[in-house]
């Protein structure tokens, strides 16, 4: 019965997964649908791993029943290295967070002619 309950519990939890994918990083987080009645309201906070001034947050109302809402940077101009994305639940406070890595980025996409 404890194997059970345990499985439901992570199966219901919210999570944030980060691609990187045609120059821009793309983070989307997921909640169960049954635990989104009414309307949520999301903050993401993107930390960047070398300067304040590259950190954001941006603050997202998600619909009734709506099961996921996405945000995304433009790769060129991030700092290298590892940048965490925590996504807080402003109705519950909870939060999810994940971490992705930046290798390289290429600033070509605001250079003039």
């Amino acid at each position: 019965m404890l194997i059970a309950v345990l499985f439901t519990a992570s199966v219901s939890a919210a999570t944030v997964q980060c691609k990187i994918e045609n120059e821009r990083i793309y983070c989307t987080y997921h909640l169960d649908r049954s635990d989104n009645q009414n309307g949520k309201s999301v903050e993401f906070h993107w930390i960047s791993p070398q300067s304040p001034k590259d950190d954001r947050i941006r603050h997202f109302n998600i619909p009734p029943r709506y099961g996921s809402v996405y945000d995304y940077r433009f790769l060129p101009g991030r700092a290298k290295g590892k940048w965490h994305v925590k996504v807080i639940d402003l109705d519950t406070n909870e939060s999810v967070e994940t971490a992705f890595i930046i290798n390289s980025t290429d600033d070509s996409m605001f250079e003039e002619d």
